[in-house]
C-alpha cells in the first residue's frame, strides 16, 4: 500500500504526494483532476494509478487544479505550477504532465524553462489537435446542455480494447447518476475546457531545446496524436515515443512498457 500524503498547494490547489525523497517528480494532472469533484480520496485513487507508469524508486507529487477557480487561463495554470516549484520544490524539478497537464507544462517550459530538468509530456502534446479541440467543444456543449451522462459517455470510445470500452460504458449506463454527483462545479469545469480552447503556444525549433523533453501518444489519441507530427516538424528536438494503433489511454493499456520508457528517461535518485 502506497503511503500518499495530502493537501493543498497555494492553500487552494489539490496535491498528492507519494514517497518522501526531497526532489520528487512533478505531474500534473489530466482534465479528470477538474472534471471530477477533487476530495482527498480521489487525488489519492488518481495518484496510486500513476504510480504505475513511473519510476518505482522515485517520489512524486501529483499537481491537481483549483476546484474554485474564478478565472482561468493555461498561461496562469503554468505560472501556479512554476510558484510551487519555486517555493516547495527547490526551484526546478522533472516534470509530467498528463493529457490536459501536458499542455499546461508545455506552457511552463516555454514560460519558466529554468524550472524543468526534464519534461514528459504523457498522452498529450503542447496542444490539443484538430480533433481533440473538437472534443472538448463538444464537451463544452454538452454541459451547457444540461446532458451530463451523454458527457461521461463521451469517456467510452477512449480505449483501444473494446471490451474495455464496454466495461466503461455499463458502468456509466448503471452508474451514470452517482457519477454525476461527483463532478467538479460545472461552471468551474466550463472554465477550464474553453481556457484550453482559448490557448495559444508558439513552438519553434528554439522550443524545449535546453529542456530533455520526452513525448509519450498513442498514433490513435484522437485528442493530440496529430498535434504530436505538428509539433515535432516544428521543434525536431522533441524525443517522441509513438505506440502504434494504441489510443489516449496508452497509460493504462501499455502501462509496463509506458513505465520502462519513462524510468529510462528520467533515470534514479
Amino acid at each position: 500500500m502506497l503511503s500518499i500524503e495530502t493537501g493543498k498547494f497555494l492553500e487552494r490547489i489539490p496535491f498528492a504526494k507519494v514517497g518522501t525523497d526531497p526532489d520528487p517528480i512533478l505531474v500534473i494532472n489530466g482534465g479528470q483532476g477538474f472534471m471530477m469533484a477533487p476530495d482527498d480520496a480521489r487525488i489519492s485513487k488518481d495518484a496510486r494509478r500513476l504510480a504505475r507508469v513511473l519510476p518505482g524508486d522515485r517520489s512524486f507529487v501529483l499537481f491537481g487544479y483549483d476546484p474554485d477557480a474564478t478565472e482561468v487561463s493555461v498561461d496562469d495554470l503554468a505560472n501556479d505550477v512554476s510558484k510551487v516549484i519555486d517555493q516547495h520544490l527547490g526551484g526546478r524539478a522533472d516534470v509530467v504532465g498528463i493529457s490536459y497537464g501536458g499542455v499546461v507544462a508545455s506552457h511552463l517550459a516555454v514560460r519558466s524553462p529554468q524550472n524543468i530538468n526534464k519534461l514528459v509530456l504523457m498522452s498529450s502534446a503542447p496542444w490539443f489537435s484538430v480533433e481533440g479541440k473538437r472534443r472538448l467543444r463538444r464537451q463544452i456543449d454538452l454541459i451547457h446542455a444540461g446532458e451530463l451522462n451523454l458527457l461521461l459517455r463521451e469517456f467510452t470510445t477512449m480505449f483501444r480494447r473494446p471490451w474495455l470500452n464496454l466495461l466503461v460504458g455499463l458502468r456509466v449506463r448503471l452508474g451514470g447518476n452517482r457519477m454525476v454527483q461527483r463532478l467538479g462545479k460545472l461552471e468551474v469545469v466550463l472554465r477550464y475546457l474553453e481556457a484550453m480552447l482559448k490557448s495559444e503556444l508558439a513552438v519553434d525549433g528554439s522550443t524545449f531545446q535546453g529542456i530533455p523533453t520526452l513525448v509519450i501518444v498513442g498514433s490513435r489519441d484522437p485528442f493530440f496524436a496529430e498535434a504530436v507530427v505538428e509539433a515535432g516538424i516544428r521543434a525536431p528536438n522533441l524525443q517522441t515515443s509513438m505506440f502504434e494503433g494504441e489510443t489516449h489511454m496508452v497509460p493504462v493499456e501499455r502501462d509496463k512498457a509506458v513505465k520502462q520508457i519513462v524510468s529510462t528517461f528520467l533515470g534514479s535518485r
